[in-house]
C-alpha cells in the first residue's frame, strides 16, 4: 500500500510541474494589448517602415542580440500584413550594389530594374535593448516539500529569463518622434533533476540567439517580439496606413 501512495504522489507532481513548464510565460507591455492574430489577419492599407539596429544598452547585452532582435522584428513586422516593410543596413547595400553593377557596361541595358525606384520609409524603427538577462533568477527544492517529503530526493530546478526593449517610432521626413513604448518578455520553466527534463518548446532562433534555442530565454525572445508587434501597429497613427 504504501508503494501504491508513493507512486501515486509521484505521478501528482509530475503532472503539477509539468503545468508549470508549459505554462510559466508572462509578459507586460506598459502601452496595452492586441491579439496578434487580429493583426494577422488584416487586409487592409499598410504602412511602410524600415527597422534600424537595436543598440545594448543591457549590461548582459552585446552587438549580437542587438542584431538578432533588429532581424527578428523584421521578420515579425513582415509577417504581421500590417506593413511595407523596408530593407535597410546590409542587405540594403547589396541591393546598391547590384543596382550599379548592372547599370555597367557588362550588362543590357534594356533589361532588369532601373536605379530610382527604392522606396521610401515613411517610420523608422529604432531601439535598444535595456534589459537582458538569461538566468533572472532561480529556485531549488524537490517534489518531496510539495507532496510531504514523501518523494524525497527527486530535485526541481527553476529556470528564468526576461528581457526589455525600449521602441521609438520616427517620422523619416521630418525626424520627429511619433511615439514611444517598452516591451516586455518573462518566461520561466521548471525541469525535474535526473528524470529527463526537456520541457521547454521549440521555437526557431537565429544569429546570436541560437545559443538560447531550448531555454526560457527562446520563450522570453518570442514573447516580446509578439508584444512588439501589437504595440507598434497600435502605435502608428491612422494616416500612416495608405498603401495597397
Amino acid at each position: 500500500m504504501r508503494k501504491l501512495y508513493f507512486l501515486i504522489f509521484l505521478i501528482a507532481g509530475l503532472l503539477f510541474f509539468n503545468g508549470c513548464a508549459t505554462d510559466g510565460v508572462e509578459t507586460n507591455v506598459q502601452s496595452g494589448n492586441r491579439n496578434v492574430n487580429e493583426i494577422a489577419s488584416y487586409n487592409g492599407p499598410k504602412a511602410r517602415i524600415a527597422v534600424a539596429h537595436f543598440r545594448c544598452k543591457a549590461a548582459k547585452c552585446y552587438s549580437g542580440i542587438g542584431s538578432g532582435i533588429k532581424d527578428m522584428l523584421v521578420d515579425s513586422l513582415f509577417k504581421s500584413n500590417r506593413f511595407i516593410v523596408l530593407e535597410r543596413d546590409e542587405t540594403f547595400n547589396d541591393v546598391q550594389k547590384e543596382l550599379a553593377r548592372e547599370n555597367g557596361k557588362f550588362f543590357n541595358k534594356k533589361q532588369g530594374p532601373k536605379g530610382g525606384h527604392l522606396e521610401r520609409a515613411d517610420i523608422l524603427v529604432t531601439g535598444a535593448v535595456v534589459a537582458f538577462e538569461p538566468n533572472a533568477s532561480g529556485a531549488g527544492g524537490g517534489i518531496g516539500s510539495v507532496i510531504g517529503g514523501i518523494l524525497g530526493g527527486v530535485g526541481l530546478k527553476s529556470k528564468n529569463a526576461y528581457i526589455a526593449a525600449d521602441i521609438r517610432l520616427v517620422d523619416v521626413a521630418t525626424g520627429r518622434i511619433i511615439n514611444s513604448t517598452r516591451v516586455e518578455g518573462k518566461a520561466s520553466s521548471f525541469s525535474v533533476g535526473g528524470l529527463g527534463g526537456g520541457l521547454i518548446g521549440r521555437v526557431p532562433l537565429g544569429g546570436a540567439f541560437r545559443v538560447y534555442k531550448n531555454t526560457p530565454m527562446e520563450k522570453a525572445v518570442m514573447v516580446m517580439l509578439d508584444n512588439a508587434v501589437r504595440s507598434i501597429s497600435r502605435l502608428i497613427p491612422e494616416h500612416y496606413y495608405r498603401y495597397k
